[in-house]
């Protein structure tokens, strides 16, 4: 691989249009036969739908398909171990097993055939490349083993880049690497450099000499949000951009290019993503501004291969024409629908909450914490928030009343801020938490 080349996969990453839709339509007819030959559950699922696999010609009947729930997988798992009734291959064929964060439920288990291996670590490797990491990059991996996140290791060393594996809960061991070595490029959820900002502050470590040149975020929204991304660059001296992916489909799949204006889709032969109002399901036109919930379905995949499947990831179109090249359109994740709250009947995520009071930064600084006091969606207003102040603050009341006026006017909804002091609110090495629940 060039250092100067554009694309990890140039032919893959600037299809047009065209080629795109050809390269799908050959690739969904032919995972639908074997899905139809090998998985019990959707040989299950489509006759009750009454479905015909031969009626699909193209990418554009995929929306005849019945969509697939994670509820779904959580009980096919239940019903047939090791791998659920999903899964079209036996686990003499399987080289991997991961596992998801079971943040929303139970975990899943989700297995690679050495065909899936190579997948995933290709698809890593094109939102990598579009985020900035390249061979000469050290990269220090905070991120434990048993994890989707874990993947990323080998399309790390796939790239050329130079992987040292310090993992989960090993702040002092990836400083360590990062002096001692030379690390500069750090892959982590948007959560961890505040975390490691805050770490090297209380160790009296000025992160700006530390050497980072770049971070990789992703696993929750808010690594696109302008003043946290801010924040993090001016305290580093590094570049942010921001990635994602869905552990039942491909670790990574979608990577922000050196314009940092969402992030592109990069799965053109490995997936097919669509856009559906996630309260009707309807199909929505991928065009600039369009916000909805992503299906993905699967288009190459051999031990559990996904049709239609809901991830529950609510985003907005950015744009669909990028001056790097990429021909993927851009999103910017705004939240999961499972996390929305339906205030006096407006929906709103947490993180647009965050978004709106890391506007007011440097008198905020971007931490919050909600507190619902019954289940989601429904809450009784006013919204209570706790937010951090800056350091120079001098009058909270004038900063509480301005933070509840702008959330009104920006989202809709009436809110009940506390204030506190910078660091009151804890920084998560992992997934930060922005929603308390005391039911």
């Amino acid at each position: 691989m060039k250092k100067t080349q554009r694309c990890w996969n140039e032919k893959m990453e600037t299809l047009s249009a065209d080629e795109f839709h050809a390269v799908q339509s050959a690739a969904l007819r032919k995972q639908l036969a074997y899905v139809g030959k090998n998985s019990a559950f959707y040989r299950d699922k489509f006759s009750v739908a009454n479905f015909d696999i031969k009626d699909v010609k193209s990418i554009g009947d995929l929306k005849k398909l019945p969509f697939t729930v994670k509820q779904e997988l959580r009980d096919s798992l239940a019903t047939q171990k090791p791998l659920g009734r999903h899964a079209s291959t036996g686990i003499e064929n399987v080289i991997r097993v991961y596992s998801t964060s079971g943040t929303t439920g139970v975990p899943t288990y989700i297995g690679l055939t050495r065909n899936d291996r190579l997948l995933w670590r290709e698809s890593a490797n094109r939102a990598m490349w579009t985020c900035g990491m390249r061979p000469e990059h050290i990269v220090p991996l905070p991120i434990g083993t048993f994890f989707i996140a874990a993947s990323y290791g080998e399309a790390i060393e796939n790239l050329g880049s130079t992987l040292v594996p310090v993992g989960v809960g090993a702040t002092d061991r990836l400083l360590g690497a990062i002096r001692n070595l030379g690390a500069n490029f750090i892959l982590s959820t948007a959560s961890f450099p505040f975390y490691l900002m805050d770490y090297c502050e209380k160790k009296g470590v000025d992160t700006r000499t530390l050497g980072i040149k770049g971070f990789m975020v992703g696993g929750e929204p808010g690594g696109s949000i302008p003043e946290l991304r801010k924040q993090v660059e001016e305290g580093f001296g590094a570049v942010v951009r921001e990635t994602m992916g869905n552990g039942d489909i491909m670790g990574l799949m979608w990577g922000e290019c050196e314009y940092k204006n969402g992030m592109h889709f990069l799965g053109a032969d490995t997936c097919h993503v669509e856009i559906v109002n996630p309260d009707t399901g309807d199909v929505l036109d991928i065009k600039k501004g369009i916000k909805g919930e992503l299906v993905y379905t699967s288009l190459n995949r051999e031990c559990q291969p996904l049709i239609r499947f809901r991830s529950r990831d609510h985003v907005k179109v950015i744009h669909t024409n990028c001056a790097c090249g990429r021909t993927g359109f851009c999103i910017k994740c705004i939240g999961r629908t499972d996390d929305m709250m339906i205030i006096s009947g407006v929906n709103v995520y947490p993180s647009a909450i965050r978004d709106v009071i890391s506007s007011l930064s440097p008198d905020t600084t971007g931490e919050i914490l909600i507190r619902v006091d019954a289940p989601l969606p429904a809450v009784k207003p006013p919204l209570k928030i706790k937010a951090e102040h800056g350091e120079k603050v001098k009058d909270l009341e004038a900063l509480k009343s301005k933070i509840e006026t702008l959330l009104r006017e920006k989202l809709i909804f009436s809110s009940d801020v506390t204030l506190v002091k910078p660091g009151t609110l804890p920084k998560y090495e992992y997934k930060a938490m922005l929603v308390e629940k005391n039911y």
